[in-house]
């Protein structure tokens, strides 16, 4: 308990006069336990404003049921265990906010990152496009369905009537001409 409060007491008539709704009488009961249950509900709080508005709403609720008390020894057991389920309720509450909040964050930039990636490799195809656009025809087919097709040397020179060294060749100089042109784009994007 907090020192320096004298203990109070609540007579029969004045308890009588409570739980009929009597304001003057709950309001010397409010004076005298409020500061107690804040400092109770205080200790499981994480802030003052969240431990003011826990211990607002026990006397609150305490006003609501006060009916239901049988007499006036049973005010401050009442209060506390409003006061402790009150605050508990609320420090789970604000845990579960935390954690929401925080999974949320991590979704967030996780999904900000897949995003960004997803935006990464669309650019990233586009410029692709345009390089493999700067080369012959011939290069180009071979290059692509090497590439994306995934057909061999020996299905591509097949369907083109080539020979297998021509595709391997023509392959070859893509290649090169392609990794030529990413190297000089991606430089400049890193630097």
């Amino acid at each position: 308990m907090i020192s320096g409060l004298k203990h109070i007491s609540i007579s029969m008539d004045d308890f009588r006069l409570l739980q009929a709704g009597d304001q003057s009488v709950f309001g010397v009961v409010f004076n005298y336990w409020q500061p107690i249950i804040y400092f109770k509900v205080r200790q499981l709080c994480k802030t003052d404003s969240d431990a003011e508005e826990v211990t607002q709403e026990v006397f609150i609720e305490f006003y609501l049921k006060r009916t239901q008390l049988s007499n006036p020894e049973s005010i401050f057991p009442f209060l506390f265990t409003i006061a402790k389920r009150m605050a508990i309720s609320n420090f789970r509450k604000s845990l579960i906010r935390s954690n929401y909040l925080q999974s949320l964050g991590q979704t967030w930039l996780e999904s900000s990152f897949s995003l960004q990636e997803e935006l990464d490799a669309r650019e990233l195809e586009v410029i692709l496009e345009s390089i493999i656009e700067q080369l012959p025809p011939q290069q180009q087919a071979i290059y692509r369905r090497s590439k994306f097709e995934e057909q061999s040397y020996q299905e591509i020179a097949d369907e083109e009537g080539l020979s297998k060294n021509t595709v391997r060749n023509h392959m070859s100089l893509a290649s090169k001409f392609v990794r030529f042109k990413l190297d000089k784009i991606l430089s400049i994007f890193f630097f």
